[in-house]
């Protein structure tokens, strides 16, 4: 049957029909709670008459709707509706596989790109337990955005139980879950012909596992190459009898410039005996990936050349010259990373990072503070201390830029490397610890990030790991100190290496989908092996310049380690011999990132932050027992370390932040007025209707006359206190306190008093809406999604469900803006949304691939406000929601802007701004 447009099943219209085949009509739908639009798969009546049928799909169907994966579309409910019985899903738009192979005759590269994120879609169903049973080219969907998603998981299982074993009909055609037409036969176990497994061909549904998904991921793989199916005969019958008995068909018979590596891929794959094939799709996974990475390097399609470098010693002074070659950029997906402040959107990249949800976008850090860094959280807990806890300590500065983002320190404690952010370029420095101004660039400037840098234990050469801003995966190369061309020793790297102590391997870290592994190799590269590896919430951490230790006998590894699902790291030790994994302190933290092991095995240095946003500090844990003791206790932040071989000096990047309060005439920031002074952190300005700015502090929140004047305290004794909005009418100010033991969103009226509690825990960035009924809220757990919730207190909704932060809700309450990520590997967007939530209704792109600050519409509705950065210095651009060009409002000459707000009527701005320098500083006598 036909369903005519505006017809409505439960909470979805009809918008259009999609396509028809064995498993239905499929409609176009819009689903009105949501305001998304989801494709609505209509089952045919002879099929959901079959009560026993239906309760086996619904069990399955409801497995399937619990796979949240990036390249699978999601199953959001299984439902029936004047007995129309129904299946609405995720509805993708844009092209099946089918199509880019045969149609659009996409590139091999390409097209293994997709099927790298099929099978890692596949493995994450497999996981599950959970096994397609029909998968080919149409049931894969390329989006507008160029991801592969993976359709109708879970659906396969109903059209199979109604079939018995057999070849059956041989004429007929019938599209078990595709929207394009393709042949599958009734009266058999369920598969496309051309595409099923032996076992499924055969009848034999006891055998039939995630196996036949390998078979039939093969067959497309070999369509992919080759432009042709594997096994295609002159009728269905024909198809099935090759797919049984004919030999797997070389790729190099159509396609001789495929390479060698893939046939051996899909040979396997092929295997007639599920015991020959893959076992795992992971393994297929992971050799895809290899392969890719390959083809990108022999093609230079991942636009990188291996940087070649020379670093001479001159035979006088000691002075530093060297020669490179420039290290190219591709131009592609931007990537969330800096050593600039810490925000509480750093924390949500961070929790994105540890569920696994996109590669490229989880590496790594949000730049400037988005609605206000909360150092806060961490003041408020942190002992009242100027001074650093290295009593006897001596600091020397080694570096002068304010840009150093990473360094390490030789063996010897002569040679000092470090990498320097210049506007968005890095590049690589070397340096002699004992001569000032010796400074040597072995890497130019380039628009990349570097992952890592070390020393090996001999002091001969420096390991550095680099990737582009347009690849989620890193290489690691090593250069002579003392002069020759750089060499590439590992690819697909993201963390920097630790030594053995013999210098003979060296230990590091693989992201995978779902499963990090930590490895060894030889110190050439060679090798690899995998010594232990966790998955699932489980993680070791993988950002930027994290880092391993060995331990001085080299018998354990010190790694930092998390769980996602409880929100916590701590440090472990790992077993070289065996693996075994084993926590030694049962201190938590927020984040652990590097590890460093002390000479006398005795003691163990890392950098890791307590709270949301607080800032880095230098810890030292004892071994074996793990009593934990900060050893920093100032304000400023200290992301990496490095010792020297006998531990007597600690090479690290300090960074250190100032912020300030100022307002100005929008459009005029000539006349912008300082309201508060110092080396404050002062974050998250929020305008009151008297033109009055409240803003936080030191754990706590003030008020300050617009017009100058001095602070007056809100909050106190209240643990940390942060972020704060207030709507026009000032009835209430909404902001988030940690004083119930995790961070919340809470209110209180405007002189401070009667504060409540609005929401249950880990919530931060709340805006509330102009008529001061709403307020939205990031809730941080599961990667970070936005909710809303009455500021009179109520029930809280979800209003998005992919990763999504710094919300700002509009001047007539009717949509939000936000930070938002679509797909992994995708660049990070300015979207906007109903206030009722769904998916996106318009998105922008941001200048930089992220945002740099906080959101903030302008008062008439028509432009979205935020910060971009160049440098050392932000400014405040416009981008008008009808799409035109953005265009910058402020033109401030100093200073980075942090967060900001704009008054009720438009006329003035509140910024919190200020200067952050980060640089390398070596700290002796600290024993």
């Amino acid at each position: 049957m036909t369903i005519a447009f505006g017809t409505k099943l439960g909470r979805y219209e009809i918008r259009s029909q999609l396509g028809a085949g064995g498993m239905g009509e499929v409609y176009l739908a819009e689903d009105t709670s949501l305001h998304r639009k989801v494709a609505l798969k209509i089952l045919p009546a002879d099929l959901a008459s079959n009560q026993d049928r239906m309760r086996r799909f619904d069990q399955e169907a409801m497995a399937a709707a619990s796979l949240n994966h990036p390249h699978i579309a999601h199953i959001y409910e299984i439902g029936e509706s004047e007995g129309v019985h129904f299946i609405a899903m995720e509805y993708v738009d844009g092209e099946t596989l089918r199509e880019k192979i045969h149609r659009d005759k996409a590139s091999l590269p390409k097209l293994l790109k997709y099927l790298t994120q099929v099978s890692d879609g596949l493995s994450k169903a497999h996981a599950a337990g959970i096994v397609h049973r029909d998968l080919k080219p149409d049931n894969i969907m390329i989006t507008r955005d160029d991801y592969a998603k993976i359709l109708d998981f879970g659906l396969a299982k109903l059209l199979e139980a109604q079939r018995s074993p057999g070849y059956g009909d041989t004429t007929s055609s019938e599209v078990a879950t595709a929207f394009v037409p393709h042949e599958s036969l009734p009266g058999t176990v369920l598969g496309t012909v051309g595409y099923m497994s032996p076992e499924q061909a055969q009848g034999k549904t006891t055998q039939i596992d995630h196996r036949s998904d390998i078979f039939s991921f093969g067959c497309i793989l070999y369509e992919a190459a080759t432009g042709r199916r594997a096994f295609e005969g002159k009728d269905a019958l024909d198809s099935l009898h090759k797919i049984v008995h004919a030999p797997t068909p070389q790729i190099s018979d159509i396609n001789p410039a495929a390479p060698a590596e893939l046939q051996k891929i899909v040979r396997r794959c092929l295997a007639k005996d599920p015991e020959k094939r893959y076992q795992s799709i992971k393994d297929v996974s992971i050799e895809m990936e290899e392969l890719r990475h390959e083809l990108q390097e022999e093609a230079g399609l991942d636009g990188s050349v291996q940087p070649r470098s020379t670093i001479g010693v001159a035979s006088t002074g000691g002075a530093l010259a060297s020669t490179t070659s420039a290290i190219q950029s591709a131009a592609g997906t931007a990537q969330i990373e800096a050593a600039r402040t810490t925000s509480s959107a750093e924390y949500l990249v961070t929790q994105i990072k540890r569920h696994k949800f996109g590669s490229a976008f989880v590496f790594g850090l949000v730049a400037v503070a988005i609605a206000g860094a909360a150092y806060a959280l961490y003041l408020l807990t942190s002992p009242k201390k100027t001074a650093l806890s290295f009593q006897s300590a001596a600091f020397t500065r080694l570096t002068s830029t304010g840009r150093a983002t990473g360094a390490a320190i030789s063996p010897d404690g002569k040679w000092l490397v470090h990498v320097v952010d210049d506007g968005g370029k890095q590049s690589l420095w070397l340096r002699q610890v004992a001569i000032t101004n010796s400074n040597a660039q072995i890497v130019p400037p380039a628009e990349v990030y570097y992952q890592g840098v070390a020393f090996s234990p001999d002091g001969n050469y420096v390991y550095y790991t680099v990737r582009e801003q347009s690849n989620s995966k890193g290489t690691l190369y090593q250069v002579p100190v003392l002069g020759g061309t750089a060499r590439r020793v590992l690819t697909g790297i993201n963390t920097s290496v630790t030594f053995s102590p013999d210098g003979k391997h060296i230990a590091f870290l693989y992201f995978y989908e779902d499963e990090d592994r930590l490895m060894i190799a030889n110190a050439d590269g060679t090798g690899e092996r995998q010594v232990a590896e966790r998955h699932g919430n489980e993680f070791f951490y993988l950002g930027a310049f994290s880092a391993l230790s060995w331990s001085p006998d080299g018998k354990t590894l010190a790694s930092p380690v998390g769980n996602s699902h409880e929100n916590y790291m701590s440090v472990a030790t790992v077993s070289v011999a065996s693996g075994e994994i084993e926590f030694f302190t049962p201190q938590k933290w927020d984040t652990v990132k590097q590890v460093a092991w002390l000479t006398d095995r005795n003691n163990v240095l890392i950098t890791a932050r307590e709270q949301v946003s607080s800032p880095f500090k230098i810890w030292k844990l004892s071994y074996p027992g793990g009593e934990a003791q900060r050893l920093t206790n100032d304000l400023n932040s200290y992301p990496a370390i490095s010792l020297t071989a006998d531990s007597s000096l600690l090479a690290t990047v300090q960074t250190e932040t100032v912020a300030n309060i100022w307002v100005a005439p929008t459009g005029d920031n000539q006349h912008a007025t300082q309201l508060t002074s110092g080396r404050n952190l002062n974050f998250a300005p929020s305008w009151t209707p008297d033109r009055k700015i409240v803003y936080a502090s030191d754990a706590d929140l003030y008020s300050i006359d617009s017009r100058g004047g001095t602070p007056r305290q809100l909050t106190a004794n209240s643990r940390a206190n942060d972020g704060p909005s207030i709507p026009s009418d000032g009835r209430y100010i909404a902001f988030v306190s940690d004083r119930a033991g995790v961070p919340c969103i809470w209110r209180m009226d405007m002189d401070g008093g009667n504060p409540k509690q609005l929401t249950d825990g880990y919530d931060v960035s709340p805006h509330c809406s102009l008529d001061g009924h709403w307020l939205v809220y990031v809730h941080i757990s599961n990667a970070g999604t936005i909710w809303k919730v009455p500021i009179d207190g109520g029930p809280p909704a979800q209003l998005t469900e992919r990763p999504s932060y710094s919300p700002a809700i509009s001047p007539d309450g009717q949509q939000i803006v936000c930070s938002y990520l679509e797909e992994p590997n995708s660049p990070v967007k300015l979207a906007i949304l109903p206030l009722e939530g769904g998916r996106p209704i318009r998105t922008f792109a941001l200048p930089n691939g992220f945002p740099e600050t906080n959101l903030r519409w302008t008062t008439d509705g028509r432009a979205i406000v935020y910060g971009v950065r160049r440098g050392s210095v932000s400014n405040l651009w416009a981008q008008p929601v009808d799409g035109s060009a953005s265009k910058q409002l402020t033109n401030f000459m100093s200073d980075l802007i942090f967060s900001f707000d704009f008054s009720a009527d438009g006329k003035g701005v509140a910024l919190s701004r200020g200067t952050q320098t980060s640089d390398v500083v070596l700290i002796s006598n600290f024993k």
